[in-house]
């Protein structure tokens, strides 16, 4: 049901001559009666623009819309992103658009309730991205997947680099034989990870002898080591796509008597805090969710309070990874 003028009038004490003014931006001055109306009609679910009231220190509504999968790395997304918005006068909304029917429908409705969308859909391909903007025009969103074209502005870490870090420090610690537990390679920053290791590998005279699809859960990692003993490869250095599968490799390695580092290598990814409670402690590539969160948010924000009056070109930021050293590689 539409919320009427007369309603928000009656709930903030003020004149329904005095709402419209407010709600269709023709107010003007820094004054209270302003951010009491624009608080009470969201309040009533009356979707109005704040971008009209920079002067006001308004609350932002953000959406973080994701396609989750069941491990730590989304636990500790989320926290990072709640606990920098809430520095920052930002209500923060988390959505799953996992098992979405349609996700631009999804973000459609999302957009008539919020100031922006922050998306995560590591499976969404070109068409879906070109689906979404001609659904919500310049309604402020961007990306925090890579994305395979200059679709929606995205900010990521380097998956690639990632990559390829982890194939220089399993080089580094003598391993002669490689091997690779992607995650799944619908999804582009499992290809540009793979892609980075590989490289690196073709660079140094080296490839990939052994590599499994896994689907970023524990249990895959526990399977890959199943697959790597019925193929009786050993003495190889491996590059996990994410923790969660390098520590389900891990733990069924040392249950089946193989030592690690040793008969195997192992570098993750992510450096989730599980990581540092397994043993031998898992080397792993970093991923700094604050930085994503506090850089993504900061954007997003200047979208929404300065429009852009022109039409530009989308831009990818690569945010940093870094190589964490402990007990698994050499």
């Amino acid at each position: 049901m539409k919320v009427k003028l007369e309603e928000i009038a009656k709930k903030s004490g003020y004149s329904v001559a005095t709402v419209s003014r407010v709600l269709t931006g023709k107010s003007k001055g820094r004054s209270q009666s302003v951010r009491n109306i624009l608080l009470t009609a969201r309040d009533l679910g009356y979707r109005t623009s704040s971008v009209r009231y920079t002067n006001l220190d308004l609350p932002v509504d953000i959406a973080l819309i994701t396609q989750h999968d069941a491990e730590e790395f989304y636990s500790c997304l989320y926290e990072s992103f709640d606990r920098i918005a809430s520095k920052k006068n930002i209500h923060l909304s988390i959505h799953s658009a996992k098992y979405s029917k349609s996700i631009t429908e999804q973000i459609h409705i999302l957009s008539k309730y919020n100031d922006g969308v922050i998306l995560m859909a590591p499976t969404l391909d070109k068409e879906g991205y070109k689906n979404i903007i001609a659904k919500i025009g310049s309604f402020p969103i961007i990306s925090i997947a890579p994305v395979d074209g200059n679709i929606v502005p995205t900010i990521t870490f380097d998956s690639y680099e990632g990559g390829r870090l982890a194939a220089e420090i399993l080089v580094d610690s003598d391993y002669q034989n490689f091997g690779i537990i992607t995650g799944p390679l619908e999804k582009l920053e499992a290809n540009l990870r793979r892609n980075g290791f590989q490289d690196y590998l073709r660079k140094k005279g080296y490839k990939i002898n052994w590599e499994y699809q896994g689907n970023y859960s524990f249990s895959s990692g526990e399977i890959a080591f199943e697959n790597i003993k019925k193929h009786k490869k050993s003495s190889l250095g491996i590059f996990s796509s994410n923790d969660q599968m390098a520590l389900g490799f891990l733990h069924t390695a040392l249950e089946n008597g193989a030592t690690v580092p040793g008969d195997f290598g192992i570098i993750g990814y992510d450096n989730m805090p599980y990581s540092k409670v397994f043993y031998p402690k898992l080397s792993t590539i970093n991923t700094n969710l604050d930085l994503l969160a506090k850089n993504t948010l900061e954007y997003i924000i200047r979208e929404i309070k300065i429009p852009q009056k022109s039409i530009t070109n989308p831009t990818t930021t690569l945010l940093p990874v870094e190589l964490i050293k402990r007990r698994t590689h050499k």
